[in-house]
């Protein structure tokens, strides 16, 4: 079964309509809920009255801080956010007081009575101001959330000693997750008495942990179950509805739902962290590598959220798959009053990629070497230092892959391309970059992954474990992998799989349900067929753990066991009238390592892409005083299937990663991560220029594009 493209799990029911979504779930006698949102940058809280919205009609509670019975705050890696806000508010999306009515139409009326008394106070809104001395402070720390310093060697030598040195200043922009069903969720008492929550989440045991202190109760009075959602990209890895569903449910003692407006997620929820970099990039005169030099500043926002994680694996990425003689990365996340970011695929990456492979195209130039054969030459093998420092164990299998993308239609004609526009008036461009993505949590931060399997009374095979599928088909997956070890099809394997009851496989997120919750279900088919095979007879389990082993740790969450490589090449289009970019054509070259569903793998790549292009060209949040104004779809631009090239092709030459026994890489992020770099690249080849901005916007484009044409 492994190695086959196998329809998923859920594809007829979704296909047909059938399926149930978190959002589609309407408990009997259910209640509504809305919350008050602060609306303000910063600012202390003199006074919240709720007496005249508590007598509104439909409303049974209007809950505020004090009426929170465990710990007022929430987090993944620290518990810095308050459920409700009671002193002093860091962000426009700072929830201030919640609502219970009958109907959303009575809650939402309600919430409009409730006063609060402001006083506001001076609001950072860019990294730069944070780390001013006299900058107001946020965070419970002060502004600077997490630093780190990686590298080796001395790159002022390295650099100092370069023929060639280029140097490049850039910022990214805030990107929205968009998904197709914004955050959504019911909660109810089970016939357990346990407060209950059904929502779109990315681990439902990292959930009930922080609710259930929330609530004041032992963990085991919350149940929290994350049923297939309508997408998720990191974006519900942090708690958004649930805390506040549970609080209703407890404080009326009747069910609850709660989903967010489009205009409130994009709005308040958690967003791709902007980036402030800067590098400097050096090689002698044949074109070797000498040194490398980033510095980065990253945006975390009011609250901590997974800022850290997100600047170790910036850093630890930000040098390419490229060997240097020295280098050195610092990198910093600070808060801001602008809105909270944290997870969302790629998780750093994008943002770091755009310095080094622009920085490859331009050294290439100044060498006069075709940019290919400058980064084959200069690619990292097993056994070499990368440039956080730490030493690649496998091989690096970009070789392979150029060999392959060179004899495509893009790569092959890259030197014969023409400067002038075409009869179209268009001028037209290739541009590409090379990827490596690190999988699983990191060195420190893996806590790997157990599953059951087990074979009924009746010779049903069941697949337990607590994963999430947010819509990628890790599931699928699993059921191919556990259908290999047992000599069965895919779809004899049964799931109960998602919540706080089944076995903990720990979170769908940074591509590591293949490799590690897939090794697990792995060792588990091989231990129940071994007893299968010996005869034994009705009802058998098996629980297996699987954790990947780090050689070494360069902080927490940094190195990654293993990598994903890949090649991304772009034709664009670029209109000299109007100075919009069309993507084209799109080539990617990916080495996924077993694969599992090929057809899963290019879905992966191929909606990464899209995520890509808004990345590059179009998306990014704009806020006026810490407001987000383009809280729509309308506002916000995200690329439509007439922007996403019909003309895409997904190449996967696969090499088993020795990292893990399945040989398996994770590539859900590959996709995404290089389009903005390879796009950039293209338009450098059409205008001479290099932008400071992503995404970059037609008004950027329009004056650089004038003085090349003139």
């Amino acid at each position: 079964m492994i190695g086959q493209s196998i329809q998923k799990w859920d594809a007829l029911d979704k296909a047909t309509g059938a399926f149930l979504y978190p959002s589609d779930l309407r408990p009997e006698h259910c209640v509504h809920l809305k919350v008050l949102r602060a609306g303000r940058a910063h600012a202390r809280i003199l006074e919240i009255d709720i007496h005249v919205a508590q007598k509104a009609p439909g409303v049974l509670r209007v809950l505020t801080y004090a009426d929170i019975p465990g710990i007022n705050s929430f987090g993944l890696i620290a518990p810095d956010q308050p459920v409700l806000c009671h002193d002093r508010v860091r962000f426009a999306g700072d929830a201030v007081a919640l609502v219970v009515a009958e109907s959303e139409h009575e809650a939402q009326e309600a919430c409009q009575l409730i006063r609060v008394e402001y006083e506001d106070l001076p609001a950072i809104l860019e990294p730069q101001q944070a780390l001013a001395p006299d900058a107001p402070q946020i965070g419970q720390n002060g502004n600077l959330c997490h630093e780190v310093n990686l590298g080796f060697g001395d790159v002022d030598a390295a650099l100092a000693a370069s023929a060639h040195v280029v140097r490049l200043t850039y910022s990214t922009g805030r990107q929205e997750h968009a998904f197709l069903e914004p955050e959504a969720g019911v909660a109810y008492r089970d016939n357990k008495q346990r407060i209950a929550i059904i929502c779109g989440g990315q681990n439902p045991f990292a959930d009930q942990k922080q609710i259930a202190a929330i609530l004041g109760i032992p963990v085991e009075q919350v149940y929290v179950s994350h049923p297939p959602m309508g997408g998720a990209f990191g974006g519900k890895e942090d708690l958004n509805v649930q805390a506040h569903l549970a609080l209703a449910v407890q404080a009326t003692g009747r069910p609850a739902k709660y989903v967010y407006e489009r205009e409130e997620s994009i709005g308040y929820s958690v967003k791709r962290h902007r980036f402030e970099v800067d590098v400097e990039v050096g090689c002698d005169a044949t074109g070797k590598l000498m040194g490398f030099r980033a510095n980065l500043l990253a945006d975390t926002g009011a609250y901590m959220t997974l800022g850290p994680a997100v600047l170790v694996l910036a850093a630890e990425h930000a040098s390419g798959p490229y060997r240097f003689q020295a280098s050195g990365i610092h990198g910093q996340v600070v808060h801001t009053n602008t809105g909270n970011a944290s997870a969302f695929r790629g998780f750093g990456n994008p943002q770091v990629i755009l310095g080094i492979e622009q920085a490859m195209d331009e050294l290439a130039a100044k060498c006069g070497l075709n940019p290919i054969d400058f980064r084959e030459q200069n690619l990292l093998r097993g056994g070499d230092r990368a440039g956080a420092g730490h030493i690649v164990r496998h091989d690096v299998t970009l070789p392979r892959l150029i060999a392959a993308a060179r004899k495509g239609p893009l790569l092959s004609k890259l030197s014969v391309e023409s400067s002038e526009p075409d009869r179209d008036g268009k001028l037209r461009a290739t541009g590409f970059a090379f990827v490596w993505q690190g999988f699983g949590l990191g060195s420190g931060a893996e806590p790997g992954s157990s599953v059951t399997l087990r074979r009924d009374e009746n010779g049903h095979f069941w697949l337990n474990c607590s994963s999430a599928d947010l819509g990628e088909g890790n599931l699928s997956a699993f059921q191919q992998i556990a259908a290999s070890g047992l000599g069965c099809d895919a779809h004899d394997i049964r799931l109960d799989i998602g919540t706080t009851d089944n076995t903990n496989s720990w979170s769908t997120n940074a591509s590591r349900s293949v490799v590690v919750t897939g090794n697990a279900v792995a060792q588990a088919a091989k231990q129940l067929a071994i007893r299968i095979a010996a005869g034994e007879n009705g009802a058998l389990k098996e629980t297996a753990h699987y954790a990947p082993i780090f050689p070494e740790k360069l902080t927490l969450g940094a190195p990654h066991i293993g990598y994903a490589y890949g090649i991304q090449a772009v034709r664009i289009a670029l209109d000299t009238a109007t100075a919009n970019v069309t993507v084209e054509e799109v080539e990617t070259w990916l080495d996924a390592g077993t694969v599992i569903n090929p057809d899963g793998v290019t879905g992966q790549i191929e909606g990464g892409l899209a995520q890509g292009l808004g990345f590059a060209l179009s998306e990014d949040l704009v806020q006026c005083e810490g407001r987000v104004l383009n809280n729509r779809f309308s506002s916000y631009i995200l690329p439509t299937i007439r922007d996403v090239p019909t003309n895409v092709r997904v190449h996967l030459i696969n090499h088993p990663d020795a990292s893990n026994p399945l040989g398996a890489r994770g590539i859900a992020e590959v996709g995404l991560t290089p389009a903005a770099a390879a796009i950039a690249n293209a338009l450098a080849r059409c205008v001479g220029h290099r932008f400071t901005h992503f995404p970059i916007k037609p008004e950027a484009i329009l004056p650089v594009m004038e003085e090349v044409l003139s």
